[in-house]
């Protein structure tokens, strides 16, 4: 039910908050399903005769995530924050730090760039344009490959986008860690099948991060897939079906928590007037594991490519705070 959903807030003051968005959750109302958007669902808590969201005032959205990504998303409290959030956005003015998993290893590379023309395909997917000179992947570090990001920055135009099949540039840097030492949780073993054969059960291989430059529809999704390594769960894209059932023996977490995409919106830091902020939310995909390991390969990724510090001093304090170091 709606109102049993739990959007947790992670920060606030008085300009803004941010809410740790879960996954499975749209950005709009779905017309086809009648299922709740973001906004319209934090709206519903609202006006319950016991809210289910703690604050009771009038949001603004300013950006997007996609439907199946979770994590970090903000809402000004008045339309004046709103406006300089949007416009910060668009001037890629706001650092951005994603982490997912998929169930490939990379083959072109390890990390790098994917940088391109994107446009809508077939049946709601995005693709990158196949043009020689944007769209190759290149073996060097600092050389491209070429499309969007699953935070979108609002664009009140942007609901003619399919109509007029859009093309939009896109900007993506990437860098990857196995995880073939880590330990799979019981449950998933066995339960996971793929996407094209049943045979294939795919299972976490590698960790991803993702400094988006722009914020495009499906941009990260489409990154991935474009370097052969498409996020795991994420079944438009080649990442295999997650597929654990109630039946399933699940060691931690709800069949939601399994079933999904494994992309989360972690990181993101900006200055707005005279205030700096930070703000941190780990990927909450721990429950793939036998151990509390994946969070050290995805702090240890950001401790070697994260070009932002006060990123990273947020991260320390969640782990001094939490006894992890």
């Amino acid at each position: 039910h709606p109102s049993d959903i739990d959007i947790p807030i992670i920060y606030e003051n008085d300009k803004l908050l941010a809410i740790n968005k879960p996954p499975h959750i749209p950005h709009h109302d779905d017309p086809s399903t009648g299922q709740l958007g973001v906004m319209s669902l934090i709206r519903f808590q609202q006006q319950q005769t016991n809210p289910t969201f703690p604050y009771p005032h009038r949001l603004y959205g300013v950006h997007r995530l996609d439907r199946v990504t979770s994590g970090i998303l903000l809402l000004a409290k008045d339309s004046a924050t709103a406006s300089a959030l949007m416009n910060k956005f668009r001037r890629k003015e706001i650092s951005k730090f994603y982490m997912a998993i998929s169930s490939k290893k990379p083959k072109k590379k390890k990390q790098g760039w994917v940088k391109g023309m994107m446009t809508k395909g077939r049946r709601g997917s995005y693709k990158l344009l196949n043009n020689s000179n944007q769209s190759k992947v290149n073996a060097k570090e600092g050389e491209s490959e070429e499309i969007g990001d699953d935070i979108d920055p609002i664009n009140r135009s942007d609901s003619n986008v399919s109509k007029t099949n859009k093309i939009v540039y896109a900007e993506t840097r990437f860098f990857t860690s196995g995880l073939g030492n880590l330990l799979l949780a019981p449950s998933l073993l066995g339960s996971i099948r793929g996407n094209h054969d049943d045979d294939i059960q795919p299972i976490p291989k590698t960790a991803i991060l993702f400094q988006p430059l722009t914020g495009k529809t499906h941009q990260l999704r489409v990154a991935a897939k474009s370097v052969a390594i498409p996020i795991l769960g994420d079944v438009r894209y080649g990442g295999g079906r997650m597929d654990i059932t109630r039946g399933d023996d699940l060691d931690e977490g709800t069949i939601d928590d399994w079933n999904r995409a494994y992309l989360h919106a972690s990181a993101i830091h900006f200055q707005l007037d005279e205030d700096e902020y930070t703000i941190w939310s780990p990927p909450p995909f721990d429950h793939l594991f036998l151990t509390a390991e994946l969070n050290d390969v995805f702090v240890r990724l950001m401790e070697k490519h994260c070009d932002c510090p006060p990123v990273l001093d947020a991260i320390y304090k969640v782990a001094t705070d939490q006894g992890n170091v």
